[in-house]
């Protein structure tokens, strides 16, 4: 008979002193609330062993901006998804505040990231546990991942295009290879360049062992394929982005579309301006007069006392590690909105320096504005030379960095989107748009690289700016693509700009597959699951919506009536799925919405027209494609250890 011996058991008074201690410790208890007629939900929050005078910090995502909590405390936003409360005398130690706010689209979108504030002592994480409603969300028709395709040994992904014979054209397409397998098992690859070699390589990898009497021959139908993996809202480490480019050379992709710079941080070391890191990607709360003197407000997750980026070292070796995989890096520092974490960095870089040559902001600006994700201060100035002065260093320094490292550079991503309605008060808006672009188009020009940029780019700038900018334009993100806004891929392309394909609906794997309330994802653009990713139709993009929701059919045919038809197909030049961070706390949670959410996207950028004249064609090749996935894709996830996925 074996015993079990307990320490603490051994010792009555200490166990007892122990349990006093922990019972007094600091803690919360958030509890999901029903919704009433008003549309909003009735939460609350149950605190433990506060003391009074003291501040409490959490994490919350945006749209909640309304909560009014009380009467023992108001809840009130500071930045972005940062809220905080205020505890006064007679509070009591234990109390509960109850609040009206958003009812919870899912588990993952709960508040998080709870710190105490003292005056005088270090700011102290509060551990959190949650109370949710009893709700289930709709499943899909189980019928679409019944997987009843049996694979033969040739059915990866991305398909291959030609299995046994040998295409007559002389001129091969960029990536092209042939592999021949003999009667003994021995490979021999043809490639007219690199790219082609290694494609035939990870096409070697996917076929059964013992493979013999085989050629194949394939190619890509669209030049860039890729993945955008934002690592400011939650970061990722190195060895984390490794992970992500196995799985990207896995499918033959080209791109990683990264993005560095955002509100929430500056994710990538600059030398020659060491505030950008050691304050723009550090966390730390606010200080009582709500002052940012220590580093940034925490991420979306909350931690507090760490930092988010890649030193010079590590961002060279993430440069070659991809470059290895034929994966091309295009890092995005979004401006001239989402650029809190640089405008607050060389505030502090002005503190250390006294150079206020760097300066992104007019401290004397008046203008009032709420941004998408809920900041009220993160435009920059274009009338500021500042502003170009900085861009200039960065652009140097990422142009060094990958001539240092050995890879290409084709393009540095500028962001452009979402500067919000207010901003740039008492002055002409257009104006300010196309002066900024003229003015990162110039440093662009003096340098010999191309730009990048999502769809607001190209938007809402004279007609002469814009045409000097197609001549620098590697891509933009056709993204906000919802209803009549589908147009917009072809409208771009057809004008002489540069698309890549984003579309939300099918594209964007931040989304949530469902509406499992414990599935992670945002809800914003509808959901995204395997399905529609495959639904992607580059030539036919009007008819790549297939559903409204989860399940409810929409009528595709009928779509593409009277849409402007694609003149230029020449301007289509990739698709890329994306993912943003705001729901992700692990690379686990990356890998479970790239796999196998993001995979119809990366096969559609190889093989770009399908043929699905009918409902029942759609049916049976996305059987075809989904059946592999379970039983050749899914069993190399789970050797590799990768969470994802299933049904």
């Amino acid at each position: 008979m074996k015993i079990k011996f307990s320490f603490l058991a051994a010792f009555p008074v200490l166990s007892l002193m122990l349990a006093v201690l922990v019972s007094c410790n600091p803690s919360v208890t958030w509890v999901e609330g029903p919704t009433g007629e008003d549309g909003l939900a009735a939460h609350s929050f149950v605190f433990k062993n506060i003391p009074a005078g003291s501040r409490v910090w959490f994490q919350e995502l945006y749209d909640n901006h309304q909560i009014t909590g009380g009467p023992v405390a108001e809840i009130k936003l500071y930045q972005g998804t940062s809220f905080y409360l205020d505890v006064p005398e007679g509070a009591g130690k234990s109390f509960t505040i109850a609040y009206a706010g958003r009812p919870l689209p899912r588990h993952s979108w709960a508040p998080e990231g709870f710190v105490l504030q003292v005056k005088g002592k270090e700011d102290q994480p509060i551990p959190v546990s949650y109370r949710f409603l009893d709700r289930k969300g709709s499943d899909p028709d189980p019928k679409w991942f019944e997987a009843t395709y049996e694979p033969t040994a040739t059915d990866i992904i991305p398909a291959v295009k030609l299995v046994g014979q040998e295409s007559t054209c002389g001129v091969h397409p960029a990536g092209w290879y042939r592999l021949r397998i003999d009667a003994d098992g021995q490979a021999a690859v043809e490639a007219d360049d690199e790219d082609g070699a290694f494609y035939a390589k990870v096409t070697q990898s996917k076929l059964p062992e013992g493979t013999k009497d085989l050629v194949i021959e394939d190619w890509p139908d669209l030049r860039m394929r890729g993945f955008m993996l934002d690592v400011v809202r939650d970061f990722r480490s190195k060895e984390d982005l490794f992970k992500v480019l196995d799985i990207m050379a896995s499918y033959k992709l080209n791109l990683l579309h990264f993005h560095l710079g955002d509100d929430e941080a500056w994710c990538l070391e600059i030398p020659r301006l060491p505030e950008l890191t050691s304050f723009g990607a550090h966390h730390e709360t606010p200080d009582w007069d709500l002052k940012e003197t220590r580093g940034l407000k925490p991420q979306v997750c909350g931690k507090i006392g760490f930092d988010t980026y890649y030193s010079e070292a590590d961002f060279k070796e993430i440069l070659r590690y991809a470059w290895d995989r034929r994966i091309a890096v295009v890092p995005e520092f979004d401006a001239p909105g989402h650029s809190r974490a640089s405008i607050r960095a060389m505030e502090a870089y002005e503190r250390r320096t006294g150079d206020d040559s760097f300066r992104l902001q007019n401290p004397a600006d008046t203008s009032r504005y709420w941004s998408a994700q809920d900041f009220t201060d993160n435009v920059l100035d274009p009338e500021y030379e500042g502003v170009y002065k900085f861009y200039g260093v960065v652009f140097d320094e990422v142009i060094r960095m990958y001539r240092e490292a050995g890879v290409p550079l084709w393009g540095i991503h500028i962001g452009g989107d979402e500067v919000p309605d207010g901003a740039w008060a008492g002055r002409d808006r257009r104006e300010m748009k196309d002066l900024f672009t003229k003015g990162i188009l110039s440093l662009a020009q003096e340098r010999g690289i191309l730009l990048a940029g999502w769809q607001e780019l190209v938007q809402g700038i004279y007609p002469e700016t814009l045409e000097a900018l197609k001549k620098q334009l590697l891509f933009v993100n056709a993204w906000s693509t919802e209803g009549d806004n589908i147009e917009l891929t072809y409208t771009l392309a057809n004008e002489g700009v540069p698309v890549l394909l984003s579309n939300v609906q099918n594209a964007y794997v931040d989304l949530a597959y469902d509406d499992d309330p414990e599935s992670l994802g945002l809800t914003w653009g509808g959901y995204v699951d395997e399905r529609k990713s495959f639904a992607l139709q580059p030539w036919k993009i009007y008819e790549s919506v297939r559903w409204e929701d989860i399940d409810t059919p929409f009528d595709w045919k009928a779509n593409a009536v009277g849409r402007p038809e694609l003149k230029h197909p020449e301007n289509i030049v990739g698709a890329e799925a994306l993912l943003w961070s705001e729901n992700n706390r692990s690379i686990d949670d990356v890998t479970f919405q790239m796999l196998p959410k993001a995979v119809g996207i990366w096969e559609r950028g190889w093989n770009s027209t399908p043929d699905w004249p009918t409902d029942e064609a759609f049916a049976a090749d996305f059987n075809r494609f989904y059946s592999i996935l379970v039983k050749k894709e899914m069993p190399a996830w789970s050797q590799a250890g990768y969470r994802y996925k299933k049904r």
